[in-house]
């Protein structure tokens, strides 16, 4: 299922490549909402499931009913159903809302999903963000998200035309999960400099962490 999630991934970055190279669809400093993030992700999910009967709902009603989560996946071809958040990181405080929302997730009794009539033996979160390398907060974002100092080669390319270093972080989104008695190892945490092939987004990044739960 990680090879599933990471194709995903990667063509949920090609869309946003392929859009923004042919329109920036924000004005001035708007951004790009959330919304964007989970549709994208959701097409692109169903596409590498390839499962004909796979079914999905945004703004999926949660424990409390009064509570939603962003987005979810059912695929009756691998008896799975996927959990799906997304975050902008356009604020530190923000971070900490990630942890919440994969805390909201993990946490919670998920029985009432049976009373849906689906029926998954594997659940997944899958955490999406986004971020633009700007503020030094903001550039530490990579190395908190991954939890480590290794990046992607594009993210080296982005330091020698910025003639600037990446900064780090001194926690990292596992460290402050493990301090919640959240289980984050056997994660998977992706990271993709969109701004690397679209110069006119060139400090934009989206981020992907998914674990089996």
């Amino acid at each position: 299922m990680d090879k599933i999630i990471s194709t995903a991934f990667e063509e949920m970055c090609g869309t946003y490549e392929r859009m923004l190279c042919s329109f920036y669809p924000a004005r001035d400093s708007t951004g790009f909402t959330e919304q964007n993030q989970v549709h994208n992700f959701v097409n692109a999910l169903k596409t590498a499931l390839d499962d004909e009967d796979s079914v999905h709902w945004l703004e999926f009603p949660w424990v409390s009913k009064s509570e939603h989560i962003d987005g979810m996946v059912f695929s009756p071809k691998y008896k799975s159903i996927f959990y799906i958040e997304a975050k902008r990181l356009s604020k530190s405080i923000q971070k900490s809302l990630v942890v919440d929302d994969i805390e909201r997730v993990i946490s919670n009794d998920r029985s009432f999903i049976n009373s849906n009539e689906l029926y998954a033996e594997n659940e997944y979160i899958i955490a999406l963000s986004d971020v633009w390398l700007e503020d030094k907060w903001k550039t530490a974002i990579p190395h908190w998200w991954l939890g480590s100092e290794d990046l992607p080669v594009q993210f080296q390319s982005w330091e020698h035309k910025h003639k600037r270093k990446l900064a780090t972080s001194k926690s990292t989104l596992q460290k402050e999960l493990q301090k919640r008695n959240i289980d984050w190892a056997n994660s998977k945490s992706l990271v993709y400099l969109v701004g690397d092939k679209v110069n006119k987004v060139k400090n934009y990044c989206l981020l992907l962490a998914s674990k089996k739960i």
